[in-house]
Parts: structure tokens; sequence; C-alpha cells
């Protein structure tokens, strides 16, 4: 495998060695661009004196041929600021210039969207370009991996269930915006990427901030921030289809078309995908589609949009990690874990033991068995719909004053599935026995409920998350003069999400039973019945900021001064309602309770028997109440407000036309999630306390047309850092959940960036280095209601001790190293490989569990991996308008076997030991080698 590896490098060197005399050439070569959103402008005028120069192409390329000499370059674009800059050229450069528009964008006021040597932040930029080239079917934050302090992984393999991590937090805490419009989920933070799946094809860059980030609303952001913006109405008319295919029946067919701006200031932009595939992981199918379309209209001094986007989509998931042992015994030992325990061993990188094969026999009138196809199914399916709307009106008042107004909708519908019943076997090949669940199922009478129909006792349900989210946001600018901007805005969002469980698929029989409603009546449920939990988590969320900018040639600074309340409400349909009367509230004391019922015949003899549901009668003052009386409504707790606020600021200096240097420093309170407010019985959690975060960062760059450089130091203090989901205790013999506080965290590190053009290759290098770690010990005690002390069964005081106090932050790597190198062959040749390396990457554990003798221990840490990525294309002109592309992406190019996600001491893994190894460990093996290969058409 090493000599593989040896022979590809000395293979390639030997072939960039031969072509290289061929390929240098005396010109100017660049890329037009425009400075906040990094589109390429077609059509741009580039000058190196008078009346002498070339335009840019349809990628924003330029070229020159040039003697020695001292030049002054000018560019120009309508609606943009021209550019001047004077070069000493000798040989082969590359100068690649950005354009500021003239008047002030919707993207700068709305987007946050950070400018080089002016915002004082760490952030990277990835263009539509980059995006074409090297995304190759992957979810949109794999693309990420080359960024610096940014971990990504597949997770289970499915399509759509990435998740990203920057700087050792999770996406739970990382903003992410599409155009300005937040998108993480209002309940608890989290991004589902398989609602996103065709974003990319009318993405016009993505930027990742890094730490506070610049985001001018009151987004509460720890990680960083990643702003998605897309094409508009200032990109210029063309359009594309594409088609990708993939390995595992891999298909994606899309399309995209962009009019510009007409004579009249209408705009349109129109963009669809069709997706499907077998999936690398076994079962994990992948089917979907996404749409998008914006319509813009210029009247006078505003510019209105509307859009509206969604990806409806379905996909197979690998939910659990399993042992090592379980994907590869050799490398289980390796680690030095034991498999002596595994019932399973070997099952290769692609196993998944969600599925099983299943044939749906039926019975024909005659009662003859009909055998249909045995079939795979997978028992956990994703799937959902998730349209987003919004309507825009950006104001340009004068030149010093933009206002912008938004409103939107989110609407999303879906869920996942999974079995529920009796324990499930595997058959010898490690997969579920479906078929004896079918049968037993197909042939189950149960008198009690019916003696015609068939039970079900293990079925298919289906976990739903419905949400309706609107929200309004309002900013306005004004420039006070050509150095001061003062900002400030609104942003008001009302999100309901409905959680409830329902039956998917009866797997053969006709009704199953559930007594989780405690206002049903009837226990039988048939397919689209709510089952299992009922509730709908209510969110309000009102937040204001204020912010000045000063901004000259050298020095840059603002102050960002934000706030906002939470409110939080929980409403369960499931569970007895609660008697609200005038003079005093009985809590969930109407609905039903399930009784068996005892037959007789017309002579007392026992017949049989029924189960049925008695309904509950509360007598008040001489009246009976049930639950259906008005005055019995769903059990239901109090709004609960949370306020948070944030402080931000930032200076950058340049040092001169290549240096400059930048500090930025913040403080935020954060107010908990919904899942650290509200337990299972709408009893609010106890100890409830914001989380704060300090952060300070400093940064150096250097800029000049060969060789671009970025180095940033940051330091981040997390306290009352949240354990999801709290603890439990007992008070008065009745459980409570409970938040940890004084779980504090410390994250810093230090990052490095650069690029280095030398005609024809482009060579890149990255480096993070993080030193995140717990940074406490503590006790923590709990008290009633009146302030006593809680005693547990000894007569002690109820505590719970913890000790993580130096102990590494699990779940994503904090060493991380990638390079590349680029050679363009030809003006429309390319060739591209890239590594990343990880190393120093614990295993995710609940620190909660470091007391008593593991006290302060560290949680297994994964092996280091790299991984190769070639990328490859042609591009072919037809003529002036219309071009061919045809890329290449080979990923996991040597298909290294690596582990990218473990969870410690696993209590899922046969022979968990607890003893935080490798036996214990459960883990997501990474995906292998595979390929996705494009054509496109651009016109």
């Amino acid at each position: 495998f090493f000599s593989l590896k040896i022979q590809f490098m000395k293979k390639t060197l030997l072939i960039i060695i031969i072509i290289l005399p061929f390929l240098a050439k005396g010109q100017l070569t660049g890329v037009i661009s425009d400075i906040n959103t990094g589109e390429p402008l077609i059509g741009a005028t580039i000058l190196y004196s008078k009346g002498k120069g070339t335009a840019s192409n349809l990628d924003g390329l330029f070229s020159i041929n040039l003697p020695k000499g001292e030049y002054e370059i000018s560019a120009s674009y309508v609606g943009y600021q021209p550019f001047k800059t004077t070069i000493q050229y000798s040989s082969s450069m590359v100068l690649n210039i950005e354009l500021k528009t003239v008047a002030l964008s919707e993207v700068e006021v709305v987007s946050d969207i950070a400018i080089d040597r002016k915002t004082p932040i760490a952030f990277s930029t990835i263009p539509a370009k980059k995006i074409e080239e090297e995304l190759a079917g992957q979810d949109m934050p794999m693309l990420l991996n080359s960024t610096p302090g940014v971990y990504a992984t597949q997770q289970g393999g499915g399509d759509g269930d990435a998740r990203i991590n920057i700087r050792g937090f999770s996406q739970r805490n990382i903003a992410v915006m599409i155009d300005g419009i937040p998108v993480n989920d209002m309940e608890n933070g989290w991004v589902y990427w398989s609602n996103w799946f065709g974003l990319s094809s009318v993405t016009s860059n993505t930027q990742v901030q890094r730490g506070l980030g610049a985001s001018k609303i009151a987004i509460p952001s720890v990680g960083g921030t990643m702003n998605i913006i897309t094409k508009g109405i200032g990109n210029k008319m063309g359009g594309m289809v594409k088609q990708s295919i993939g390995p595992n029946g891999y298909l994606n067919t899309s399309f995209g078309f962009n009019t510009g701006k007409s004579k009249s200031g209408w705009g349109l932009t129109l963009a669809g995908s069709y997706k499907r595939g077998d999936g690398w992981v076994d079962q994990n199918f992948t089917k979907g589609y996404f749409y998008y379309a914006k319509v813009q209209k210029s009247i006078g001094k505003h510019i209105i949009s509307f859009s509206a986007m969604g990806a409806p989509q379905e996909h197979g998931q690998r939910s659990y990690k399993s042992s090592i042992a379980t994907f590869d015994s050799d490398l289980a030992v390796s680690l030095g874990a034991d498999t002596t325990a595994q019932p399973f061993m070997d099952k290769g990188r692609r196993y998944n033991k969600h599925w099983g094969y299943l044939n749906r026999w039926s019975l024909n009138s005659n009662g003859d068995t009909i055998h249909c196809e045995r079939e795979p199914l997978n028992t956990r399916k994703n799937y959902y719909h998730k349209p987003q709307f919004s309507l825009r009106d950006f104001w340009s008042v004068n030149d010093k004053l933009h206002i912008s107004n938004i409103i939107y909708a989110s609407i999303g519908h879906g869920g996942g599935t999974r079995l529920d019943g009796q324990s499930s076997s595997f058959d010898e090949d490690g997969q579920l026995n479906l078929q004896p669940i079918y049968d037993q199922n197909k042939n189950d009478i149960d008198a009690l409920y019916s003696t015609d129909l068939k039970k079900s006792t293990t079925i298919l349900k289906s976990s739903i998350n419905n949400h309706y989210w609107y929200g309004v946001l309002s900013t306005i600018n004004y420039s006070l003069s050509d150095e001061i901007t003062l900002s400030g805005g609104l942003d008001a969002r009302k999100y309901t999400g409905q959680h409830y469980q329902e039956v998917y698929d009866l797997l053969g029989g006709d009704y199953f039973i559930d007594e989780a409603n405690k206002t049903q009546t009837s226990a039988m449920k048939k397919v689209g019945d709510k089952m299992g939990y009922h509730n709908d988590g209510l969110v309000k969320w009102y937040g204001s900021f204020g912010q000045v900018e000063y901004s000259d040639e050298k020095f840059s600074f603002f102050l960002n001064i934000s706030g906002a309340t939470s409110q939080y409400k929980r409403i369960d349909y499931f569970k007895k309602k609660d008697l609200v009367l005038a003079d005093t509230t009985y809590e969930q004391a109407l609905g039903t309770s399930v009784s068996t019922q005892i037959i007789y015949d017309e002579n007392g003899s026992l017949i049989g028997a029924n189960k049925v549901m008695i309904e509950d009668t509360l007598w008040h003052n001489g009246i009976a109440y049930t639950q259906n009386s008005d005055e019995a409504k769903h059990a239901q707790s109090e709004w609960e407000k949370f306020r948070g606020w944030t402080i931000k600021t930032g200076a950058n200096y340049n040092l001169d036309d290549k240096n400059n240097v930048f500090i930025n420093a913040g403080y935020i309170s954060k107010a908990p999630k919904f899942g650290n407010v509200f337990d299972y019985d709408n009893k609010l959690f106890r100890d409830i306390k914001n989380e704060f975060v300090k952060a300070i960062e400093l940064g150096y760059s250097y800029r000049s047309t060969n060789f671009s450089l970025n180095a940033n130091a940051y330091n981040t203090v997390w306290k009352n850092r949240p354990v999801p989901g709290g603890v439990t205790v007992i008070i008065d013999d009745v459980a409570y959940k409970a938040n940890i506080n004084g779980m504090d965290a410390l994250h810093k590190g230090i990052e490095l960036d650069w690029a280095f053009i030398a005609k024809p290759f482009t060579f890149e290098w990255m480096t993070s280095i993080g030193d995140w770690r717990w940074t406490s010990k503590d006790t923590a005690r709990f008290y009633d209601d009146e302030g006593q002390p809680v005693l547990n069964d000894n007569g002690n005081q109820e505590v719970v001790a913890f000790d993580a106090n130096g102990v590494h932050v699990g779940d994503a790597a904090q060493i991380q190293f990638a390079m590349s190198v680029r050679c363009d062959i030809s003006r429309n040749v390319w060739i591209k490989l890239r590594r990343n390396y990880f190393s120093d990457h614990y295993a995710d554990f609940d620190p909660t569990s470091l007391n008593g003798n593991n006290a302060g221990r560290e949680s297994w840490i994964m092996p280091s991996y790299s991984l190769y990525d070639l990328h490859a294309g042609i591009k072919i002109p037809i003529n002036k308008k219309l071009n061919l592309k045809l890329n290449l992406s080979i990923l996991n190019l040597f298909d290294k076997t690596y582990i990218s996600d473990a969870q410690n001491n696993d209590q899922y893994i046969s022979g968990n030991t607890n003893n935080f190894d490798a036996t214990s460990a459960g883990v997501f093996i990474g995906m292998g080698r595979r390929y996705n290969a494009s054509i496109k058409l651009n016109f």
C-alpha cells in the first residue's frame, strides 16, 4: 500500500517535470471578481497602457503577454469602483483583482460578509468555482475540511447526514445562514444538510468565519458562522445543464439559469436538481429533488425579491456506531481491542446493521399463500421537505442610507423510521431477521382487541419533527462620513416544532397496540396514527443589534452590541388534560384509562374479554368534568423567558500594501436551548443558567501577487457549558431534570494557511493546532423548592460530582494539516491533488461520567489518518457564449481505512468494559475510494 503511494507520487512528479518547460510562458494572468461574493466578473476591462489590454472571460479570467518592465494596471466594470495598481513585471505573474461595488450592496448590509484587509476576523471564502470543481457529490461541509479549524465527517455515510465542527465546537454552536437568513434548528441548533443538497448549483460563494464572526444580528455563535450566498440580479445572464455520475448507481442531473438584470429591472434565477443512488454504505440509498427560484425587480431605489427553495428527499441511514471489530478485526487488534466478545466481525466498511430481507407474502381468497420477491428493507430512513420562502426589499434611500427588510418562512415536514416492538434478532450475516417478524404479525390474533384483524407486535414507526417558522429581519445602514458607518436592526422569529411518532409500516399486521396517549379512546393504531409521544415546542425570539464601524485606507474598527430574548413553551397532547377552573387548576387530571372488560353470556358463563378505554370524571363543586369539557386543556407549561446579549469589537491595521494585523474580542451571554429548559413532563429543569463565552483573537495576513498568508491565534473560554438533556435527580421520590452548571472549557489554538502561485502551479498549505480542554471539576448540589438540601436514600445530600479538569474535549481532531498542488496544464486543463491529515482526535464522551476512579481520565484517542483526493477538469470552448466542462474527482484516492467518529465507552457495544479503550469504543468507519464524474454545459 505504501509503495503504491510512492509510485503514484513519483509518476506525478515526473509528469510535472516533463510538462513544466512547455507550460512556462511570460504572461500576466488573473481573475477579476466581486470583493463581497467572490463571483467572477465577465467582460471586465483590464488595461496595461492607454487603449491596450483585454477583457475577462466567462470565468473572470484574463491573460496578457507583456515584455519586462513597470506597468500601471487598471481594471473597470460597470457598477464597480475602478482599480489601479503598479507592478514590476519580469516573468509570469498572477494578479487577482477584487472590485468593490459603487453603491452598498444587499450582501454587505444583510449577509455579514467579511472583507479582506478590513474585517478583523479569521475567515475563508470558498468561491463557486471551487464548489463546482471539488464538492464531487458530497455534503457541503465536507468541502470545508481544508479550512483551518474545521473538522467535518459524513458520520454513518447517509446522504445529507454530514456534521461540521469548528475549533472544537459542534454545529449546534455554529451559525449557518443562507442569504442572511438563519437556518439552525430553533430548538436544538442542529443543521440537517440533506435539506439543502442542491444549493451548491446556485451558490455564489460560501464564507466560513471562525470564532465570534462578523454577524451583526444577535446570533450567539461560538465556533463560527457559515454564510451561503446565492446568485441574483447582480450576476450576468447565463445558465448551465449538468450531469454527474458516481459509484453505486449515483446520478445527479441539475440545471440553472440566471437572466441577470434586464433593461426594465427584472431578474430571474432558476435552478433544479434530481439525484438518486444506492449509497456507498449498504442500503443507504438516496433519492431527492431540489428547486430554487428567485425573482427580483429593480424599482427606482428599491430591489424587491422573492425566493423559494426546497429539497424533498429520502435516504437510508446508518444511525448507530459499531465496534471496530465489526468492521475490521485486524484494525481492532492493531489498536489493542479485545475481539472475543464480538458477535459479528469483519463485515467490512460498508456494513449497516439496520436492514434485512423481507418477503411480503399474502393470502388469496382461497387461502393460498402468494409469495412475492424478497427485497431488502432499511429500517432507518430519513425523509424530509423543508421549503423556505423569503420576500425582501432592499432600499438605497441615498448614497448614505440603506434599508433592508426581509420576511421569511420555513415549513418543514418529515421524520425518520425505526423498529418498535419486541427485540430483533440478526442472521449469520449480521443483518436483521425481518421475516420472522412479518410472519408472526401476519398470523397473530389477539381476541382482547379483535377476532379477525391481525395484531403486529413489531412495526416500523416514524419519529416526526415538523416545524413552522416565521421571521422578520430589518437592517438599516447609515454612513455618517466616508469613514464612519452606523448600522442597526431587528430580528424576530416565531417557531412551532411538532414532535410525535406515527405508525409507518405494520409489517404484515392490521394494527399495533400503543397506550402512550392518556386521552385516547382506542389503543389500536393503524398506519398514520400517532403513537409514542406527541408534543409541541414553541419558541419566540426577539433580537436587536447596533454597530458602529470606522474604516479608512489604513485602519478599520467595529463595535457591535446585540441582545436577544428567547421564550419557550411546551404543550403535551399525550398527557392527561389539565382542568382549568376559575378558582383552581387540576394538573393532568382528565383523560382515559385502560380497562379489561370481562364478557359473560346470558347464563353468566365467561365467554371472553375486551380491552376498553374508560373516560376519567372529576367532580368539583357538584359539577362533573371530563376531557371533553371546555375547561379541559392540553397539558402545557407556562412561557419561560431567557435573555442573552453579545458585545463584540475588533480592529484591523494595514501596515502597508501587503501586510495587515487584526485583533477581535467578545463576550456572549447565551440563553439555554429548549432541551435544557423543559423535561418530558413539562417541568422546568432545575438550576437553569445562561452560558457565558469570552473570546479573543489575534491575526496577521500577507498579500502579494503570487503569495498570500494568514496566521491567527485564538483563546475562547466557555463557562456553564451544558450537558445536552441535563442529568436526573430525585426530589421527594420524584425524578427531575437538572442542569450541571460550572462545567467550563477552554479552546485555544493557532491557525496558518498560505497559497503560492508559480505558474502553472498553485500550492496551498493549511495548519491548525488546537488545545481544547475541560477546565473544571465540581460537585453539583441540589436543593428543593424551599432551598433545603435534597437527600438521597442514605440520608446524604443529592450530588453529581465530576472531574474533567485538564481533560481534552472530544469529537473533533485537534491537529489538522492540509496541502494541495494544482497544475494548470493549459488555460483549459487542470489537475489538483489534495492531502488532509487529522490527529489528536479524542472520542466523544460525557464529562459527568468522569468521577470516582475515572476522575480526570482522558477518553480513547482515535488513530491519526491522511486522506488524498484527486480532482481534474477540462474546459472545451465552443464559442464566446458556450463552453463544456468535464470534471473528474476521486475521493480517498488510496482507499484508506480510517475511523472518522467515535464514542467513548459506548454502552451499545458488545464486550464494552468501560475501560476508555478501543474495545469499548463505538465508531463510524470512513467511506472508501469513490469517484464523481460530471459534464456541464455553460451558456
